[in-house]
């Protein structure tokens, strides 16, 4: 391959990163300012987590909780964050798929991916395999 080829792949290659480096700061930001909020069915309690599931608020509505026993209480605020936390990854999910739609690859990884880690692993996948040439196969 000539001098030239050889400058058009790079540029291709860079350009492919900027895309990538691009995706995955819109990503990671959406993360940061991230929250979700449920409310239990009763309407005794809500959950705020961030856009990582980490809990960043809980808000009981009235006096309605202190009639539960103990165990109905910790059952009541572990179940109302799990929901919280499902309900944030899926957000993320479908945030992060939406981010990328300009980057089809990219965006058919963040689409099926079930976790933050697995869209990092395909933009890592994605940048490797450019640098093995088109299509990621290895040249000649």
């Amino acid at each position: 391959m000539g001098s030239l080829g050889d400058e058009e792949l790079l540029a291709e290659m860079r350009s492919a990163l900027e895309q990538v480096q691009a995706a995955s700061d819109r990503v990671r930001q959406q993360v940061r300012e991230a929250k979700t909020t449920v409310r239990d069915k009763e309407r005794l309690l809500s959950v705020t987590v961030g856009g990582q599931g980490e809990l960043r608020q809980l808000t009981f509505h009235g006096d309605a909780y202190r009639q539960l026993a103990p165990a109905e209480l910790a059952d009541l605020i572990v179940k109302t964050t799990e929901k919280a936390r499902d309900d944030a990854l899926r957000k993320l999910m479908a945030g992060a798929a939406a981010l990328t739609d300009d980057l089809p690859r990219l965006h058919d990884t963040a689409r099926r991916a079930s976790s933050v880690d697995e869209v990092v692993e395909g933009i890592v996948g994605m940048v490797s395999a450019a640098g093995h040439g088109p299509g990621g196969g290895r040249t000649a």
